[in-house]
This record gives structure tokens, sequence and C-alpha cells, in this order.
């Protein structure tokens, strides 16, 4: 028993050193002579955690704390990684278990304050957020946290003061100045917030364009985050082109023919090991900021991307023929999306849509929850290959109906009829309270007028519906 012991101690020395692998081999040491040892369960779950493999770390604090059940502490480690993986019912049960049994865990309350804003329970997680900040006043991530979810109660100026004071603790905080980003990008104030948004990642090590004459340079515009972006602001690259330089884009190759048909004075490639040689580069979403966007200055012609005819009348072979509007649905995103639980729709909730007469209903829906397609809706995403694909199936539909995904960008970079489903606490990009988007004269936005309410704006939009239905 001392043997075991001792080696439990050397393990933890080993950790809080830093020596991570020399103490996981110690753990699991002691593990193999004693599989049930609470300690060693709790504290190589919490290793593996530190390494950012919390899949790991789930099962063993989870048998940590069935063979300790009173200890807070597991519990709270046990939320934490929960909530890192997106499990965000699990972590906010086991968090309050944590603060339960120990109610002075800062870490348990900011984490549970952080799961139930991922469950859009947003006053219930500033209670728990304000508890934190009165524990650890000015901790950066308490205030990046508080200040997220006052972001989205829309109390801005309280959501400013959290970001600013976060920012005065650790000025190089760049998730701050991007929380601090969205906060006036949402409310319109785009001047303001192309600045802050400038704390992303960048990978090249080339100068940045800022928008000065290109004076026959050649510029690389690369694609950096998701598929939805590259489409929305794809749009500005004719107009760097008009700097008088050659123009690179970059792109993910299941959008280099979509991206193609912006015009000849773009050079589209695929995104490959190494960039192509190019003496300027700019991120495709720090071009708003270059050319001073505002919410006047916005490029939004009707369409700027084009399906070419060929796979239009292809893709028109593949729907029947029938009576009835043709409408496309998409209901959810992807799953990896750190806000896709609230955007997201589950199929059931469709029924108020699905149950409007005259209407073919066409599913573009992609991945996992593609398998939940409701009845009467036919699937059009089999020998679907690229974007360019997606495109020719919108320009056959009447009008498309989706949460908030690429596949929305798409429709209205085509110009194709769209509504968009959006939740309570929108993205950035669609503002607040209004429509229409000044990104895309083809959409129409529905909203949830308050948390979790799809049912009010899947009503809305039926009644829409219904009523273009009537008049065919």
């Amino acid at each position: 028993m001392a043997t075991l012991l001792d080696a439990l101690d050397a393990a933890v020395n080993h950790h809080m050193a830093g020596r991570l692998d020399d103490a996981a081999r110690l753990y699991r040491l002691v593990l193999a002579v004693e599989p049930a040892q609470p300690d060693a369960l709790h504290l190589l779950g919490v290793l593996e955690a530190q390494r950012g493999t919390h899949e790991a770390a789930v099962p063993l604090i989870t048998r940590s704390v069935r063979l300790r059940p009173e200890a807070g502490q597991p519990w709270a480690h046990l939320g934490g990684a929960l909530h890192a993986l997106r499990r965000s019912d699990e972590a906010a049960a086991a968090l309050t278990r944590a603060l339960t049994l120990d109610p002075a865990q800062s870490d348990a309350l900011d984490n549970l304050g952080a799961a139930l804003h991922a469950l859009a329970q947003y006053t219930a997680a500033r209670a728990w957020l304000i508890r934190a900040e009165r524990m650890r006043p000015g901790h950066p991530e308490t205030l990046l946290n508080l200040g997220t979810v006052l972001r989205d109660l829309r109390r801005f100026a309280e959501a400013e003061a959290c970001f600013d004071a976060a920012i005065a603790r650790r000025p190089n905080h760049a998730n701050a100045h991007l929380a601090r980003a969205v906060g006036r990008l949402v409310q319109g104030d785009l001047l303001a917030g192309w600045d802050e948004f400038e704390w992303r990642w960048r990978r090249f090590p080339t100068p940045p364009w800022a928008g000065e004459p290109l004076d026959g340079r050649t510029i690389l515009l690369h694609a950096e985050q998701g598929f939805g972006d590259a489409i929305q602001f794809a749009r500005y690259a004719p107009l760097v082109a008009r700097a008088g330089g050659r123009v690179i884009l970059e792109v993910h190759p299941l959008l280099s023919r979509l991206i193609g048909t912006l015009g000849p004075e773009v050079q589209v490639v695929e995104r490959g090991p190494e960039p192509p040689p190019h003496d300027l580069h700019c991120p495709l979403m720090s071009l708003p900021r270059a050319f001073r966007t505002d919410l006047a200055t916005i490029p939004a012609a009707r369409s700027y991307l084009s399906a070419d005819p060929g796979d239009i009348a292809r893709q028109r072979a593949r729907m029947e023929e029938g009576d009835g509007l043709r409408v496309g649905l998409v209901w959810a995103g992807n799953p990896k999306h750190r806000n896709d639980r609230n955007r997201s729709i589950p199929p059931d909730r469709l029924r108020p849509l699905l149950a409007v007469p005259g209407v073919r209903f066409f599913s573009l829906q992609v991945g996992d929850a593609r398998d939940a397609l409701p009845d009467g809706v036919t699937d059009l995403i089999n020998g679907v290959h690229d974007f360019a694909d997606t495109a020719a199936i919108l320009a056959n539909l009447d009008l498309l109906i989706a949460v908030d995904t690429a596949t929305i960008h798409l429709a209205g970079a085509l110009g194709v009829p769209a509504w968009l489903l959006l939740p309570f606490a929108p993205d950035w990009r669609w503002l607040l309270d209004r429509g229409d988007t000044p990104w895309y004269p083809s959409l129409r936005l529905y909203r949830q007028p308050r948390p979790d309410d799809w049912d009010t704006a899947l009503a809305t939009a039926a009644a829409v519906l219904r009523a273009m239905t009537a008049r065919r």
C-alpha cells in the first residue's frame, strides 16, 4: 500500500510540475494495481483534459465520481470536460452537483454559466457568472463569459464594459477582442467592429493588405473559416482586382468550381499544403475592413455567383414532374459549430411548414441530420459532390427555407429567394430585429422572439408560405 501511495504522490508531483507524460505513466501504474483508485482516476482525467483529449477525460472522471460521489472537485472537472465537448446538458448537471457539494468552486461557477449560455438559458447563466465574478473579481475568462451572456441578452453597454475590463487585464486576449467585435457588428457598428475583428488567426508571413493600391503586385485572398464565410466575403474579390494587381483567391476544393464563377479578374485556386507565390495577403473576412464597409456601403449585388447551365439542366431532370411550389429545406448545421444547438432545428418541429398544402419539399440537408428526413420530403443530396452542384439545385427551386448554414449564404449569393430561420441571439452578420439583411437582397429573416422559441418563427413562416401558395 505504501508503494502504491508513493507512486500516486510521485505522479501528483510530476503533474504539478508540468511533466505530464511522467505523471500519466505513474497514474496508469497505480490503476493497473488498483483500478478503482478514485484519486488516480480523477487526476488522470484532469491530465487528459489539460492535453485537450476531453473524450478520454470524461470516462476516467466519471468512474471517479461513481466511486466517491461526495467529492465536489471531480464533479467540477467532469462538468468542465463535458462542457468542452459541448455536451451542455450533462455539463450543467455535473457542475450543479459540484456546486451543491462545494459552492466556492470559482471554475465550476464559470463553467456552469458558460454551459447554461450554450443552452440559451441566458438569465440563469448571467446569475451564475455574476457569482463567479464576485468570487474572483477581474478574472479575464469570467469577464469574457459574463460579457458574452450580457451581449446575447442585448445588454450591450454592460457587455462592452466586461470586455473592456478583460482586455485591460490581458491586452492580448484575442477572444475578448473578438467578443467585443461581435457585439459591435451585431448592432450594425461595422466600422468599429472590423478593427476588433482583426484579432483572428492568420497563417501567412507576407504583409497584410489594408486597401492600398496594389501597383501590379500579386495579392492572395484566402478563406480562413467556414464555407458560408467564404461564400459571403468572396464578393469582395473582384473589387480587389480594381486596386491594380493580380488577385489569387484560395478556397477549399468543395468551393473552387462555384467561386470560379466570380469572373475572369480573379484566379481561383484550391487550398494546398503551400500557398501560391504572392506579395501581399488578406483573409476574406478582413476585406470589409480594407474597404471600410459600413451598413450603407455593403457590396450587395442581387447575385455575384452563378450555377452552370448544364448542371442546372441535370438537376432539373432529377426533380420529378409535379405541381406545387418547389421549396428546399435545411434544418441543421454542422454539429461541431459552437452554437449549433441553438441554430439547428429538430426536424419534428418543422411540422407547421410541412403541413402547408400546395408545396413540394426537397431536402438539401447534409451530415448526420440527413438521416432524420421528414415524411413527404424528397432528398436531393445524393450525387452532390460540391457547392456548384448545390447551386444547380437551388437554381431549380422557387424558395429555400434554411437555418444559418452555408446553404443560405449560397442562395443569397445566387440571388435565389430564401427564408432564414434565426435563433434569438443570432450570428453578428444578421444584425438585430430586422426581416431583411443588407448582405443578401433575396433573403427574408424569421427570428425567434425569445430564446428557443422556434414554434413562433416557424408558425409565422408557415403562414406566409400558405399565403404564397394560395396566390399561385
